[in-house]
């Protein structure tokens, strides 16, 4: 019985024991903190990146250099740092009105997929346009089973848009 008292009010390695229990918890809310971070990061790179092409597009470089939908996809991601993937999943969409009267936004995720029709069109002088860009982004949170994203394979969408009226060219 002596020894049994004895184990019990034996304090060696107590901080050892509290340091296994505590560290995963703390690790992944650590790795969690940084890829929120890094997401908020390349979100606001992209609509950055946006908003430096969508320039050229407003006061008619875009036009007068007949860019498609591939140059100006180029555009962007020249523009944005740490670009992962740009090149390959960046969706761009583009709406050309005379008024914004006329203007309509529709979700680009519909039923927990990414659906975008892709188009580019750089509009006319004095058109106005309205540029959106969507970049899906797979996230360590959704890999551990948090449900807080906002497609069907566990990933966010990043987007950016431009609304501007084009400069006369």
């Amino acid at each position: 019985m002596n020894r049994l008292k004895a184990f019990l009010r034996n304090d060696d390695g107590v901080a050892a024991v509290e340091f296994a229990l505590l560290i995963f918890p703390f690790l992944l809310f650590l790795f969690c903190i940084l890829d929120m971070a890094l997401m908020f990061f390349v979100d606001s790179a992209l609509d950055s990146a946006l908003h430096m092409a969508a320039r050229d597009v407003r006061v008619g470089i875009a036009h007068s250099g007949n860019w498609d939908l591939d140059r100006f996809r180029s555009a962007v991601c020249g523009n944005m740092a740490l670009a992962f993937g740009c090149e390959d999943e960046l969706l761009i969409t583009t709406t050309t009105m005379s008024d914004f009267s006329s203007m309509a936004f529709t979700s680009a995720v519909s039923g927990g997929v990414l659906s975008v029709t892709e188009s580019f069109s750089p509009g006319s002088s004095g058109d106005y346009v309205m540029i959106q860009a969507f970049l899906p982004w797979s996230s360590l949170l959704a890999k551990i089973g948090a449900n807080v994203n906002t497609l069907a394979d566990g990933s966010y969408v990043l987007s950016a848009a431009a609304v501007f009226r084009n400069e006369p060219f």
